[in-house]
């Protein structure tokens, strides 16, 4: 690695972090960039829910689709899954080393990457106030050499670079809230993933995500894989925690779906439903509250505050002093760019949103 081209392509990685592109074209150009100091021949970027850690869009370059990718990612026992790369020391793993040499253990590569003509993975978590925003897989062919030390190290800065870049993306959406009436839609799966039934609204609202590049493409967009493939991992350990069946997806028009998925019983046991809706205000309200990283106390404020609590109301419903209060809502005020309870409202319902602070 030339350590001169290293630090220019930092830098520039950088300036596109900070230049307020949607998350698929900030993957598409750093991977430009990119490739002249950590070569690869194929690569997919993903945003994802910080708060479920769900995968919500996919940009592939040279890489086909495939169903079973996201299916492999929630519901098979395999290594470097984004989810652990996120919560570790490191955000980055080779697969080589997180198999000790033996690769051919990991289903991921013995199932999905070895029969595709890929030899060796790199995997990378985008995290940003202790959460994933995105994450990016790059994969090279056989006859290539592994990832070596250089180039794990140099990702792992890149991916904090990223982290911020993705999660500026959203704190610089476009409105929240979908105003059509024509309600939820319902996509039906089996154990398999094949479609069981779409309705029509539910196709109109997936056309919308972000799935870019993948020849072969699958009939329904990854974050429809990852909510059904978390529905069926919940229903069969009741013990998941926070780790919900639901994610929140930017759509190409600009607004916010939310997808949920759930397990069903009876005569339709074994089948999981995804519903697709227009995201409220209160879905949307918890995501940029992670994106400013506020604590879990600011946000129970930041809440009230949003519907209307007077100082005096906060502090009794959450049993604090008007004074405390009033601390929390000057480092609310601080974090999120604002002067006012007004201008707080108006930045989480993207109406002005600034950038997030101290990154």
């Amino acid at each position: 690695m030339n350590s001169d081209r290293a630090r220019w392509v930092r830098q520039e990685i950088v300036a596109l972090s900070h230049s307020g592109l949607d998350w698929a074209t900030l993957s598409l150009r750093t991977g430009t960039l990119l490739r002249s100091v950590v070569p690869f021949d194929h690569a997919c970027w993903h945003s994802m829910d910080p708060a479920t850690q769900l995968l919500t869009g996919a940009v592939k370059e040279n890489l086909a689709d495939d169903p079973r990718n996201v299916r492999y990612e929630f519901s098979v026992e395999d290594v470097n899954k984004f989810s652990f790369l996120a919560r570790s020391a490191s955000p980055v793993g080779v697969l080589s080393e997180a198999t000790h040499g033996h690769m051919i253990q990991s289903p991921r590569f013995r199932d999905l990457l070895r029969p595709a003509g890929i030899g060796w993975e790199l995997r990378a978590a985008f995290v940003a106030g202790g959460a994933p925003w995105g994450a990016c897989g790059i994969y090279r062919s056989p006859d290539q050499p592994d990832f070596d030390a250089r180039e794990v190290a140099f990702m792992a800065d890149v991916s904090r670079i990223l982290a911020a870049g993705f999660r500026r993306s959203v704190l610089l959406s476009g409105d929240a809230i979908d105003e059509t009436p024509d309600g939820p839609g319902l996509v039906i799966l089996d154990d398999r993933d094949r479609t069981i039934s779409v309705t029509p609204v539910a196709q109109r609202r997936l056309a919308e995500l972000v799935e870019i590049g993948g020849p072969g493409a699958r009939p329904l967009p990854s974050p429809v894989y990852a909510v059904a493939a978390r529905a069926r991992h919940t229903a069969a350990d009741s013990g998941r925690g926070p780790l919900q069946a639901r994610a929140r997806a930017f759509t190409r028009t600009g607004r916010w779906l939310l997808l949920y998925g759930a397990q069903l019983d009876g005569e339709a046991d074994g089948l999981t439903a995804v519903i697709v809706e227009p995201a409220r205000p209160s879905e949307v309200e918890l995501l940029v509250m992670h994106a400013y990283r506020l604590s879990e106390r600011e946000r129970e404020i930041t809440h009230l505050v949003l519907r209307g609590r007077s100082t005096k109301e906060i502090a009794c419903d959450l049993s604090l002093s008007p004074l405390t209060v009033q601390h929390y809502l000057k480092t609310i005020f601080e974090k999120c760019g604002v002067r006012s309870r007004r201008e707080l409202m108006g930045t989480i319902f993207f109406k002005d949103p600034e950038s997030p602070r101290n990154e």
